[in-house]
């Protein structure tokens, strides 16, 4: 099975391949740079020997009847590095002289082509030739004379042989610098994937289940360490809200079994004391008295828990909705006034002053008769319960203070649960489902403020509400309805 074509091993190859391509055009544009150096060399030599004044005649000699390009000795031993041929008016060669040494001469140009109007337009200028025989090519300079044309002709076998070297070193080099350039390509590319290669086994980690999992960490500089950075937070991010999930879905179900256990109870009262009258089982008389009271009781209390459950219910939809500028002083004032009436208990204030805060009057409302009603149940009817009302910097607080048994500092954060109760049991001693703090906890939440529960000092329990203040600089909701 063949391996796949990896972005990696994609780019590695297209790296090698532009530094070949790269190399070898550079090859070939040096190597044909050089082979016309060269030939400029060679024609440079040419007009050089063409344009030399001929040597002094020597007296001794006999006189000359042809004209020679060298006046060497002649002999075998002499050498000859141009190749000469003389033309008459008519293009017919009237003298040949090839170069090389006499015994061993170089092929002559092959000229056979070449026409008088031929030779008349390349006067002055540099030809290339082919030679006799198919060995090889000549460079030639042609020359206009009295008696006719003469050509000098240099073999290129040189200048081809330097220009092929160059090109096979050339393209040598090429393909050396791209197997240098491939393998580093791969080791760098190897070394910059490697945050790719941790995200793609920390994405499988998390689909295998691990949400704990996290990229190593990397130069947050580049695109990859500000991707692996990015996805390490949207990991973390996942990870928050699984849990949030987890612990939202167990809150949930536990939620469920402890409304279900609570409404088992009082239903299951009214369901017995039902069929125990309806099978004659109950008496008219101080018997179905008390039991007509125990239904009565048990529905009142089935009763209080639904309410309780559709107030939780209603928080997460309405809360925030009705929210308007109260003085939190006089709602606190009047909830005492009414506690005091419906109680019977000694409900104490001390407020100071006008306190405003942006907030929903009917929630907060409810949310401090519930701890006045939590307080009364679990005080001793011989204590006083004491609301203060203040500020505390930038925020309103209110305390609902009881001398009762108070509550352990275990406690203190469990008891804001729903059906939470401070005892381990499901003591109904003292009533209530255990919702009225978990009522508490929302509404104040939902108003971005906090609360906790501290010792009364001398025994009891203080629960502290803190609001924010209302903002004075902006106009309350009757101002712009004036406006």
């Amino acid at each position: 099975m063949s391996r796949p074509w990896t972005l990696r091993r994609r780019l590695t190859i297209v790296v090698g391949l532009i530094i070949l391509i790269v190399s070898a055009s550079i090859a070939v544009a040096v190597s044909l740079a050089t082979r016309n150096v060269l030939i400029a060399e060679v024609d440079e030599a040419l007009l050089a020997f063409s344009t030399r004044p001929p040597p002094l005649p020597n007296p001794a000699d006999p006189p000359a009847t042809i004209d020679e390009p060298s006046t060497e000795p002649t002999g075998d031993e002499r050498f000859q590095p141009f190749a000469l041929i003389r033309f008459d008016h008519n293009g017919d060669v009237a003298f040949v002289q090839p170069a090389g040494y006499a015994d061993d001469p170089e092929p002559l140009p092959d000229v056979s082509a070449l026409t008088p109007t031929e030779l008349a337009g390349s006067a002055g200028t540099s030809i290339t030739l082919g030679t006799v025989g198919d060995a090889g090519s000549l460079r030639a300079l042609v020359r206009e004379d009295p008696d006719g044309y003469e050509l000098l002709a240099q073999s290129l076998d040189s200048v081809n042989s330097t220009t092929r070297q160059m090109v096979v070193t050339s393209l040598l080099v090429s393909l050396l610098a791209a197997l240098a350039g491939i393998g580093v390509a791969w080791l760098l590319l190897r070394r910059g994937f490697r945050p790719v290669d941790d995200m793609i086994d920390t994405a499988g980690a998390i689909a295998s289940g691990d949400l704990s999992r996290r990229t190593d960490p990397v130069e947050s500089t580049t695109e990859l360490g500000q991707l692996a950075t990015a996805l390490d937070h949207m990991l973390a991010r996942i990870e928050s809200a699984d849990r949030d999930r987890l612990r939202e879905a167990e809150r949930l179900r536990r939620f469920v079994d402890d409304a279900s256990h609570e409404l088992r109870t009082p239903i299951a009262a009214i369901t017995g004391y039902a069929e125990l009258y309806t099978e004659g089982g109950v008496e008219p008389g101080p018997k179905l008295d008390r039991a007509m009271a125990r239904i009565n009781e048990a529905s009142h209390r089935a009763g209080r828990l639904i309410e309780d459950l559709l107030a939780l219910a209603r928080l997460d939809r309405e809360i925030g909705f009705g929210r308007e500028r109260i003085d939190l002083a006089a709602l606190v004032e009047d909830i005492a006034e009414d506690g005091r009436v419906s109680t019977g208990r000694d409900i104490r204030s001390d407020i100071a002053g006008p306190v405003i805060v942006d907030a929903d009057p009917v929630w907060l409302r409810q949310a401090i008769e519930n701890l006045i009603s939590n307080a009364a149940t679990h005080a001793p009817t011989s204590t006083s319960i004491e609301l203060v009302v203040h500020h505390a910097g930038n925020q309103a607080e209110i305390a609902v203070i009881d001398h009762g048994p108070g509550i352990a500092e275990t406690e203190r954060e469990r008891v804001f649960d729903r059906f939470a109760r401070p005892d381990a049991g499901r003591d109904r001693t003292h009533g209530g489902a255990g919702l009225g703090l978990a009522i508490v906890r929302e509404v104040v939440l939902s108003h971005d403020g906090g609360v906790e529960i501290s010792e009364t000092p001398g025994g009891g329990a203080t629960v502290r509400v803190s609001l924010p203040l209302a903002d004075q600089s902006a106009p309350s909701d009757a101002e712009e309805l004036l406006r």
